[in-house]
Parts: structure tokens; sequence; C-alpha cells
């Protein structure tokens, strides 16, 4: 299945830059705006500055502010704002932690390419 977010803008809060590289080339057939974001902190911020951010990909486990405090900061701020949460670590109740803190969504590493676009169109494609 083909996807166009052309008109889309995804923020990567991801600290490591093969995981990063990783996300931006499987998200680049699909059009969309590519930002980046390098610890929780800097999401947070970034959220509250630009409202043109359409999704969040939060790398769980990132320096200073993790991926749950950011969520759960960005989320007080844009409530509607759709997070994914992704992290290369099987968290002892990661998902249940990631829905509590705001996370839309919750995917493990390695992700699975399909699954991913899957969940995303979720949050982009209109409701009939």
């Amino acid at each position: 299945m083909e996807y166009n977010w052309s008109e889309k803008n995804i923020l990567i809060a991801e600290d490591v830059d093969v995981n990063y590289r990783f996300l931006e080339k499987i998200l680049q057939d699909t059009g969309a705006n590519i930002l980046r974001v390098m610890d929780g902190r800097e999401a947070v911020d970034f959220c509250k500055k630009h409202d043109e951010v359409d999704l969040v990909l939060m790398d769980i486990q990132m320096p200073g502010m993790d991926g749950f405090e950011a969520s759960k900061a960005i989320k007080s701020i844009r409530h509607d704002l759709p997070i994914i949460a992704q992290t290369a670590h099987a968290i002892e109740g990661g998902r249940e932690k990631g829905l509590e803190s705001g996370c839309d969504e919750y995917i493990v590493k390695p992700i699975n390419i399909n699954k991913m676009y899957a969940t995303i169109d979720k949050y982009f494609s209109p409701v009939a």
C-alpha cells in the first residue's frame, strides 16, 4: 500500500543517529516532512513552538528527559497530538506506562515497517 503524507509533519524524537536515519529512510517514500529532535526536553519545546507538527515518533530511552516524561508534558499542552512511542527495550509494563504517559501507540523495535505505516495512517486518514 502506498501512503501520501506530503501535507504532514512528523517529529522524530531520537538520540541515536542510526535509528533516526532508519526512520527517516522508511518515511521518505510517504512524502512526509521529517523533523528531528535529540531528546525529550527538545521534543517538548519543539511541540510548544511548532503547532504544525502532526505526529510524534517518540523514542523512550533518551538522555535527560525520557520519552515517557516528554509525552506527558507534550500531551499537557497539545492533548490531541498523536504520539507513537518506540523503543528497543520491551520494558516490563512499558505499553501500559506509555499509554499512561499519553502515548497513543507503543511500537517495539525492530520496527515492522508495514505495521508502523498502518499505525501512523490511523492518525492521518480522515474518518469516514
